[in-house]
């Protein structure tokens, strides 16, 4: 059972505007809201108007409550509805006012067992699953596919990049479009990409295990091109190659040395999770596109290798930079 206080009066077309300004009557009407909040057995308030183009439009103000001691207590006590109402009389038409106290009739039966449940679902098990689940399937869902793309690297992970965003898609147009579709289907399509990442995840993880725990260079082998072998160290790279690594985002080393007139071999790989490059900045120590010297290729991915191929024609210091984050990913080639 619910009781209803409601308030009918009239505006007339001429004074609608000024109802309606800033400190007006409907402002302070909507304002009350607030104060009704905090009263006992208070449950809504609703303001409507009519959209006649001509003429007085009506204005009707309804405020619910639980019980009709809670109506009472709030209709003989300020401030109310009806007491702000009269207030600005200015604006409203003459002997329009009526305040009417009415209670809604529903059958107990049909309504109150569900409307107890959803209550107390909203209450307890909504606030805490809600937040939770979609914390855990976030964290599921940017860790696996990270993991995930690392370990596929280069133009496979573009295509399963490309092919989750359209899945993505086709769903969300689903659900959009089906309002009323069973909760089943949503939990059941989260149920399943969960198993998925974290299958997914399971298996990047192993291979990089795999990969870091593989075999090791042993006495007489080479570890690496060029050089010869040595008792269980990397050989050297070749004279005139330099091996520089690509992280997130620095290039190791930072500094490097050669000689005016000789070329140098930049042997390029991408250690890091970020797509990056190699340019060298021109003679005048500045990057212009024309005659500046880039890593082959231009964009490289996770795990990805790439050469650049310089010759210095004059001592100096050389900048060079990664294009892709070029304030943070910075070095600097030494000519002498």
């Amino acid at each position: 059972m619910e009781y209803i206080q409601t308030i009918l009066f009239q505006v007339s077309a001429t004074a609608l505007e000024q109802a309606s300004q800033d400190e007006g009557l409907i402002p302070e009407l909507d304002e009350h809201r607030e104060f009704l909040k905090g009263q006992t057995g208070f449950k809504d308030l609703r303001i409507t108007r009519s959209i006649n183009p001509e003429g007085n439009i009506l204005v009707v103000v309804e405020t619910r409550w639980d019980n009709d001691a809670s109506l009472v207590r709030y209709e003989t006590n300020e401030p109310n509805a009806a007491a702000i109402v009269r207030k600005h009389s200015n604006v409203i038409v003459a002997d329009s006012l009526q305040v009417l106290d009415m209670e809604a009739l529903r059958t107990e039966s049909s309504w109150a067992p569900g409307e107890h449940a959803r209550s107390a679902t909203e209450r307890v098990t909504l606030p805490i699953l809600i937040p939770v689940g979609v914390l855990a399937f976030i964290v599921l869902v940017i860790y696996g596919l990270s993991r995930v793309y690392l370990e596929i690297g280069g133009d496979a992970a573009v295509g399963l990049a490309a092919g989750i965003s359209f899945g993505v898609l086709i769903f969300a147009f689903y659900f959009a479009n089906n309002p009323k579709a069973p909760a089943w289907q949503m939990g059941g399509v989260m149920a399943i990409a969960a198993v998925v990442l974290l299958a997914g995840s399971i298996w990047a993880v192993a291979e990089e295990d795999e990969a870091e725990g593989g075999h090791e260079p042993t006495n007489g082998e080479v570890n690496g091109g060029g050089g010869e072998p040595t008792d269980g160290e990397p050989s050297p790279p070749p004279e005139g190659v330099v091996l520089v690594s690509m992280g997130d985002n620095f290039f190791d080393p930072a500094d490097i040395t050669t000689a005016a007139g000789e070329e140098v071999t930049i042997d390029l790989i991408n250690n890091g999770a970020a797509t990056h490059n190699m340019r060298i900045a021109g003679e005048d120590g500045e990057y212009n596109t024309d005659d500046d010297a880039v890593s082959d290729p231009e964009v490289m991915s996770a795990t990805q290798t790439g050469t650049l191929v310089w010759t210095p024609s004059a001592a100096g210091e050389i900048p060079f930079r990664c294009d892709f984050h070029p304030t943070d990913m910075v070095g600097t080639i030494t000519v002498e």
